[in-house]
């Protein structure tokens, strides 16, 4: 992957891409609190098949901190001016955790902009379930200053090193991967970003669970089978929801499902992608 930068709406976005125009359109967008090179197991396939962008968001991976640009429907919004900044007019859509609810908002504001969704892993529609510290950041004003109270240094370090604690079982990133990740978490204008979508939740997980009724786009919603941060529940209430829409479990894999069990993520968005493809012939 290599790693570039545009700016979008004032704002530095890094990002990768293969573009390969004619073939079927592919946005990723980054986890929390990783970045890009989450996919990079992906990456040689994806460019092989598909005409393919991956940002990370922002306050995420390398991209400016952006106080405006906070929570669910703040994201939803910019997300919209990302694909038209790359052209892209009807893509097939790859964002698990906070990816999830930003799409689910974007889908219900945009409806057919996007081909599919394959989301998962998160919390995104009522109230959200899974670890104390998941629920904390969500729900707790008092933890979600004591992650702030350290400073970004601090914070950031806190935060990064519990998520990966819990988020791995079947594999685990590469050095270098880790100190990216590491580096977007800790400055404090980031974290207080990637703090603040999450306690952006309450005010915006209600109006999902109504408007993802109306969402008519394939969704393929994935989740990992030991994923013990944002409960299983989550998603599964959600594919419930959505009207065209399909759930499956990743065996073994933890909360990062999309990067611990990599290989078979990979498998189920490809198939997803070709279904929807075939049946858009």
């Amino acid at each position: 992957m290599k790693l570039e930068f545009c700016t979008i709406d004032g704002l530095r976005i890094r990002y990768a891409a293969a573009r390969n125009p004619g073939k079927p359109q592919v946005i990723l967008t980054s986890p929390q609190p990783m970045s890009i090179l989450t996919y990079s197991a992906w990456w040689d396939r994806l460019a092989e098949e598909f005409d393919v962008v991956a940002v990370d968001l922002p306050n995420h991976g390398g991209s400016d901190a952006a106080r405006h640009v906070t929570t669910v429907s703040q994201h939803a919004r910019f997300f919209g001016k990302i694909l038209d900044h790359f052209g892209l007019d009807h893509p097939h859509f790859i964002g698990p955790d906070i990816g999830t609810p930003m799409v689910l908002r974007y889908m219900a504001d945009t409806p057919g902009r996007l081909k599919s969704a394959t989301v998962g892993d998160a919390g995104c529609v009522g109230v959200v379930e899974g670890a104390w510290m998941f629920r904390g950041l969500v729900y707790s004003r008092a933890i979600q200053l004591a992650v702030l109270s350290a400073g970004g240094a601090i914070g950031g370090r806190m935060y990064c090193a519990a998520a990966n604690a819990i988020g791995y079982r079947l594999s685990s990133p590469s050095a270098a991967a880790k100190a990216d990740y590491l580096a977007g978490s800790t400055t404090f204008a980031k974290l207080r970003g990637q703090v603040g979508y999450l306690a952006s939740y309450p005010d915006e997980t209600p109006r999902l669970q109504d408007d993802a009724l109306k969402i008519k786009t394939p969704v393929q919603v994935l989740h990992g089978e030991f994923d013990t941060f944002v409960s299983e529940f989550n998603s599964r209430r959600l594919a419930d929801l959505l009207p065209n829409s399909q759930f499956a479990m990743i065996p073994g894999a933890g909360h990062y499902a999309w990067e611990d069990a990599a290989e078979d993520y990979l498998a189920r968005v490809l198939t997803f992608i070709g279904d929807v493809e075939g049946q858009s012939r």
